[in-house]
């Protein structure tokens, strides 16, 4: 069962990520989180299933880093 809510990324207690949910930390697409970690920008694990999961902490450290350069600090999606 799914208990993910639309907005919220991630919850307590959660060790790693899934695309979509790193996606919506950096308030991009699902497939700029794909090109990033192709290039080596973001770290991630491999499932046995062949799945990339994103580890929460080093990944929340990137997301505030980056939404402070590109944002001015706003976590909020931008509505254009």
């Amino acid at each position: 069962m799914n208990n993910a809510v639309p907005g919220r990324p991630s919850t307590p207690g959660k060790r790693f990520l899934s695309r979509r949910e790193v996606a919506l930390l950096f308030d991009v697409s699902a497939h700029t989180i794909y090109r990033w970690t192709r290039e080596g920008r973001l770290p991630y694990i491999m499932t046995p299933g062949g799945r990339r999961r994103y580890p929460k902490e080093e990944i929340d450290r990137l997301a505030a880093t980056w939404l402070q350069v590109h944002r001015g600090g706003e976590r909020e999606p931008s509505r254009s």
